[in-house]
């Protein structure tokens, strides 16, 4: 009987986090292991680590440890106390998830009772992706929104120039009145290859193209 037992062990992962020095893991630890012991879970490896959840998933080195167990297929399951310590990000936190399905690894979050082997941590999963299309384009229309608004002010995204019809005949105006590239580039805070830009398609009269 203790063979079979043995063999029909689900092989896991711990993952536990804390966020600064000042606070420590063992209490998360402490719910797993009896977690594990209660579902006779085997624990493969504890992967353990103090770093802030605001940190990027590629900067925690315990997590990337656990993504590369998984890939090798040393666990079955994943086991955290809480979702939070996976990551705070729901793009992150999808990608997360979706390395676990493409290696048919599940994962099991004690505080809220997740566990995507079964129908409704599947049903988790599926909600995780249509929030994260949500914020994607939600980010996405305020950059847009954004983008308009320093077009409509003259101002620059991403190192380009949006500018003004006001703009543009202001510096055709300057450049008929004999003022260098610079001179314009005091007056109306633009930069000079756009200065040029405007000189060279606008400028109908015979201009002086000097930049210094």
């Amino acid at each position: 009987m203790s063979i079979m037992n043995s063999e029909l062990k689900k092989k896991v992962g711990v993952y536990v986090r804390v966020s600064t020095k000042g606070q420590h893991t063992s209490n998360q630890l402490t719910e797993l292991n009896e977690l594990c012991e209660r579902f006779n879970y085997e624990i493969v490896d504890v992967y353990d680590e103090t770093v802030s959840g605001t940190k990027n998933n590629e900067d925690r080195s315990e997590f990337n440890r656990l993504i590369n167990d998984v890939k090798r297929k040393r666990i079955q399951m994943v086991i955290c106390w809480s979702l939070d310590r996976l990551g705070r990000k729901t793009s992150e936190l999808l990608k997360f998830l979706t390395i676990l399905e493409d290696y048919d690894v599940g994962l099991y979050c004690w505080k809220q009772g997740i566990n995507t082997s079964d129908a409704m941590g599947r049903m988790f999963f599926q909600f995780v992706s249509v929030m994260s299309e949500y914020e994607g384009s939600i980010r996405k229309e305020r950059q847009l929104v954004g983008i308009e608004r320093l077009k409509s002010q003259g101002k620059k995204y991403g190192g380009n120039d949006f500018i003004t019809d006001d703009v543009k005949d202001a510096v055709i105006k300057l450049k008929n009145e004999g003022l260098s590239y610079r001179k314009i580039k005091e007056r109306v805070d633009i930069s000079l290859s756009s200065i040029s830009s405007i000189v060279n398609t606008r400028c109908d009269t015979k201009c002086n193209l000097s930049v210094s």
